[in-house]
């Protein structure tokens, strides 16, 4: 009996020892939404997020609001196999229960060959020939019944470096008390628990709106529906159960997509299209009937594309009347349908010509196929205009100015002129801007800091401007999606083109495959930012206008034209401004200065979104 005691202790002991060997493969810290750290790179202090003296992580925001941060963990003794991460049920003022508000996912990292943005003008990115995290692959399918194992149990190799991070999503929900809120966090190699710490999270007591009031927007070009073998052309009802996630993904991130045609219906099936958006025009797609859960539940997008075909890039011929009458009664058409299903109070645009040149016969020829539009849907749907150009460079010539006939405005981010737009925006007009980069905007590749595409929400809100505009979302290398985000090879824009990822190639990198997209990291940070926005607007709604500003301008105290120190414009005579979102190059006057104007200190960033939350509170 003693004997059996003996080896029963000595057994417990040497279990006990061999939990704490493992103990010691790990460091784990805690981060926030902003870094971005490679997979041989320093991890960073982040104390606005991390207490490491308690093992804490900590997040706060609103009601109705998507908060996430980072686990990184770091192994001091090569390859760990079979780690997992959980996070149980947050306890507070009331309970927030981890399914389905939380999601973890695996953050899988690319190898950036060029990601020196060698296009137009020069952008400070971060170093090329590294492995930066971008994929996120949920721990488990959000699509199947079952909802198998996806993203864990991980192994982390270190072959390439030894940090392996994990990427935590939390939606608050509407019904959550204000208050502070706690949820235990394990990680555990082998089924063996080897670290716990503690998820905190602050409700503070206001709520971000299901509407959204800045414009996200991007285009699916069908290559991520024929990953999951879900193109239109082979039947409606496997192409919705794909499309339908991305749409929802979209929607859960606070911006809209829209098919180009050939990904989906267009102005020829409208039978297809109305049964295709109508439940995302009217919410019923965003509802836990759907499978839906996240801001905007039960709410339909605020804006919507025509599906007419984009098939005029830098050039828009000259017209026959026959052409214009063909568009004209196309968009008749489509406008009795918008009218009969009471839609007809959305907005709506359609995107015809891809920056057009900007002489008086391409701009002539521009305004005419606007009449055409406006004649079939009595003014409702203006052309999206797209360019180079700074637009208050044409306003000198009567023959160039587009303000008599431009209702739906996106120059890129160095031709946005604010104090112009702000005037176009007074009469009811849309103003956004797409993408270029620094010292206008925020880089939208893989290797721009986690600071970069927060910054189009934020500039949004410190210039007023409308929304922003993705030329593609799903256009990467068709042979290897998850790994090389570039729509041709040698683009050293890295990540140019893609935001979404195809689930359906999770076996590309050993993992099982599920239906439907993947998030990234930069959809992450794009997010962030339009939900700063949304703090500017609570504070606006509460008379606190100005304060929303001037905590703005601290970390943004210029971007967009007022950043670039001069006019864009596009060459005069040159045919190929439009060739751009293929891979051109910019139009005009060299830009001579490069970087970000903002603050690149993540801590600065932190902490605006603190201070935003602080003057909410009542």
């Amino acid at each position: 009996m003693l004997r059996r005691f003996l080896i029963c202790l000595f057994l417990a002991i040497l279990s006990i020892h061999a939990v704490r060997a493992e103990d010691t493969v790990l460091t784990i810290a805690g981060l926030g939404d902003c870094e971005k750290i490679t997979k041989d790179g320093a991890v960073p202090a982040s104390p606005h997020f991390w207490d490491p003296a308690t093992n804490t992580l900590k997040l706060h925001g609103g009601r109705n609001e998507m908060v996430a941060a980072q686990l990184m963990l770091t192994t001091t003794a090569g390859d760990v196999q079979k780690v997992n991460v959980e996070i149980g049920d947050l306890k507070g003022p009331g309970t927030i229960l981890a399914d389905p508000n939380l999601e973890l996912s695996l953050e899988l990292y690319q190898f950036v060959i060029d990601g020196s943005w060698g296009w137009g003008p020069p952008s400070k990115m971060l170093p090329s020939k590294k492995w930066y995290p971008e994929v996120l692959a949920p721990f488990r399918d959000p699509y199947a019944p079952d909802h198998k194992s996806v993203g864990a149990p991980f192994d982390i190799k270190s072959e390439n470096g030894k940090n392996q991070g994990v990427w935590i999503d939390l939606y608050i929900p509407k019904s959550a008390p204000t208050g502070k809120y706690q949820a235990p966090i394990r990680v555990t190699i082998g089924g063996r628990e080897a670290w716990i710490g503690t998820l905190e999270l602050l409700v503070h007591p206001f709520t971000l709106p299901d509407e959204n009031h800045v414009d996200g927007f991007g285009e699916i070009y069908g290559m991520a529906y024929d990953f999951h073998g879900a193109a239109y052309k082979n039947g409606f009802d496997r192409w919705w159960t794909v499309a339908k996630r991305y749409h929802q993904m979209a929607h859960q991130h606070r911006f809209v997509i829209s098919e180009r045609v050939g990904a989906g219906p267009w102005i020829h099936t409208l039978d297809d299209w109305a049964r295709a958006y109508t439940p995302i025009l009217n919410g019923s797609l965003f509802t836990a009937q759907e499978g839906y859960h996240g801001p905007g539940q039960g709410t339909g997008d605020a804006f919507c594309k025509v599906p007419f075909v984009e098939a005029y890039d830098g050039k828009v011929p000259d017209w026959t009347e026959a052409q214009l009458r063909s568009y004209a009664d196309d968009m008749k058409r489509f406008w009795e349908m918008v009218v009969q299903h009471k839609w007809d109070r959305l907005r709506w645009c359609t995107y015809i010509v891809d920056e057009v040149q900007q002489d008086a016969r391409g701009l002539r020829n521009f305004r005419r196929l606007q009449e055409a539009l406006d004649a079939g849907s009595d003014r409702h749907v203006p052309l999206i205009w797209t360019s180079h150009t700074d637009p208050s460079a044409l306003i000198g010539d009567p023959a160039t100015d587009v303000r008599t006939f431009v209702r739906w405005w996106a120059p890129n981010g160095h031709a946005c002129n604010p104090g112009f737009l702000a005037a176009q925006a007074a009469r009811g007009d849309t103003t956004w801007f797409y993408h270029s980069g620094h010292p206008a905007i925020g880089v939208h590749g893989v290797n721009a800091t986690g600071i970069d595409l927060r910054t189009w929400g934020v500039i949004c809100w410190r210039y007023k401007i409308g929304g922003s505009f993705w030329w593609a979302m799903d256009l990467g290398n068709p042979d290897k999606p998850l790994a090389i985000p570039t729509y041709k090879d040698g683009d050293s824009r890295w990540g140019n083109g893609v935001l979404f990822y195809p689930g359906a190639r999770l076996s590309d990198v050993g993992l099982p495959n599920i239906d439907g997209p993947l998030s990234c990291l930069r959809m992450k940070a794009y997010r962030r930012g339009l939900q700063d926005y949304e703090y500017g607007w609570l504070l606006q709604q509460q008379g606190k206008g100005k304060t929303a500003d001037d905590l703005v301008k601290r970390v943004v105290p210029i971007a967009l034209t007022e950043a670039t120190g001069v006019t864009v414009g596009a060459k005069e005579g040159d045919q190929s401004a439009g060739a751009e979102q293929r891979g051109g190059a910019l139009g005009g006057k060299t830009l001579h200065k490069s970087g970000p104007p903002w603050s690149e200190n993540v801590d600065d960033w932190y902490q605006m979104r603190e201070d935003l939350a602080a003057a909410l509170a009542p």
